[in-house]
């Protein structure tokens, strides 16, 4: 998730609503699902063991990609992730909050380092890593954030990344794409063949500049 006043939560209902463009607003209640039974059915589908199933679907396919891509000895092998509900784990933050979010509270649980490993994940990270490939980290959190991001990282199980970006506290434009994607392009312009990007929302992984995507589930938030 991005520290950012820009983020759309799905469950977070703002006081005036505004209609998606494209979008036709709902001319009846009964054409919205109940509020509190989507909630419900997010903390069963975590709870239950589902979400981390899905994950791990998704990760043995990004594994087996990248091995297969070494195979073809790829000149200096990157991947890129990003962090928030795709390494670390929010759920907890946003199940504790009822699916809400304010920075306030979020900036605290950061500095905390307070945020749990995606299990498939970190499987994936260290496994790419055993075979020589670089890990990236391109995440919404703002520069200043980095030592305690860079902390809850390793304190939960990861290896040092090859390098961590970060978005710039003047970066206020309205979606993570033009941030993520030149992050990557920088990636790329220091030599690196950068095989796969994993994110949790398709603003991590749009605009190009990796080989292939994997998305990995969360029904919580959307980020433009």
């Amino acid at each position: 998730m991005a520290v950012s006043a820009l983020l759309v939560l799905v469950l977070a209902i703002p006081a005036v609503a505004t209609v998606p463009t494209g979008s036709t607003a709902p001319t009846s209640a009964s054409q919205i699902p109940n509020l509190d039974a989507v909630k419900a059915e997010v903390i069963a589908y975590y709870t239950s063991g589902n979400y981390e199933r899905e994950a791990s679907s998704v990760t043995r396919a990004a594994t087996a990609f990248v091995d297969e891509q070494l195979r073809h000895h790829p000149r200096k092998p990157a991947v890129v992730l990003d962090i928030d509900d795709t390494a670390l784990s929010d759920y907890g933050y946003e199940s504790s909050h009822d699916f809400g979010y304010d920075d306030a509270s979020y900036n605290r649980d950061i500095d905390a380092e307070a945020f749990p490993a995606i299990a498939p994940t970190l499987a994936f990270v260290k496994h790419v890593q055993r075979e020589g490939v670089a890990v990236f980290f391109i995440t919404g959190r703002r520069v200043p954030q980095r030592a305690v991001t860079i902390g809850n990282l390793m304190r939960v199980g990861y290896p040092k990344p090859a390098g961590l970006y970060l978005r710039p506290v003047s970066d206020h434009r309205h979606s993570i794409i033009p941030f993520k994607s030149h992050a990557r392009a920088e990636i790329q312009g220091l030599g690196y063949t950068v095989l796969l990007s994993i994110g949790d929302q398709w603003s991590d992984l749009r605009g190009g500049h990796a080989e292939r995507d994997f998305k990995l589930p969360n029904p919580m938030y959307l980020i433009p």
